[in-house]
């Protein structure tokens, strides 16, 4: 498992502790032997923003005041169905502007909730937060990409366990950061 930086927090409600806190670098192992005797629920989610495997293909740009995008999916094993989900957010590159929440996805269009407030020029990468997966065409740079969090709780050791895919199969490290909690009885 990848090397991560972590601050924990703790916070107690009656008779159960919440431990909280954030990770780097696709994942933690939370020890907690002393804190709680009984993991009741554990969970987190991703603050990073990770590509969709959709770029915008609209020959010049897309206006500002587009809702409809025109997309391809160059290095992906099928279209835009296969990477992206009606009710997930929009974002043009990793620090980009929020685009909008998808809509409707057929093959080559993306449709947004709200009108481009920047414009989008052609092959801008399109990204989604939190968990993504796509399978990439045999000849791509990038063989294959899945991020997703998992969480598992390990008894025996009194450990929580979060990890992460890796990006790509030529990434070796996950570099995925977020947040994580675990609840249980003090």
């Amino acid at each position: 498992m990848a090397s991560s930086t972590s601050d924990n927090r703790t916070h107690v409600m009656g008779d159960m502790l919440m431990i909280t806190g954030t990770f780097t670098e696709g994942g933690k192992e939370i020890s907690y032997d002393g804190l709680v005797s009984t993991v009741f629920a554990a969970g987190g989610h991703f603050t990073t923003k990770v590509f969709s495997g959709v770029q915008i293909n609209a020959g010049g740009h897309e206006a500002v005041g587009q809702t409809v995008l025109t997309c391809d999916t160059t290095n992906v094993a099928g279209d835009c169905t296969s990477c992206l989900n009606v009710g997930q957010t929009l974002y043009s590159g990793l620090g980009g502007a929020r685009l909008g929440i998808i809509t409707a996805v057929d093959a080559t269009t993306v449709t947004i909730d709200t009108p481009l407030t920047v414009q989008l020029n052609d092959n801008t990468e399109l990204h989604v937060l939190g968990g993504s997966s796509m399978a990439l065409k045999a000849d791509a740079a990038v063989s294959s990409h899945t991020v997703t969090l998992d969480v598992a709780i390990d008894e025996t050791n009194s450990l929580v366990i979060f990890s992460t895919g890796n990006q790509s199969s030529s990434i070796a490290d996950a570099t995925m950061g977020g947040r994580w909690w675990i609840l249980g009885q003090r």
